[in-house]
């Protein structure tokens, strides 16, 4: 399961047991950086994100 922390610009994210920062890119791709290890990043469309149960980060970009 994934909690959101809203406390900045880009989100934070806790997804099993790992810290991400969630920041949106132009049109609906968003960019998963690991606060840990900033070189692990990854690139999603708003459809992989809600596949991946990230669905309420994709509605608060609106």
């Amino acid at each position: 399961m994934s909690t959101i922390e809203i406390g900045g610009s880009p989100l934070t994210v806790i997804h099993l047991n790992t810290l991400y920062r969630v920041t949106p890119l132009a049109g609906d791709i968003w960019k998963l950086t690991d606060v840990d290890k900033p070189r692990n990043k990854i690139k999603l469309t708003r459809r992989q994100m809600q596949i991946a149960g990230f669905g309420q980060i994709t509605e608060m970009k609106a």
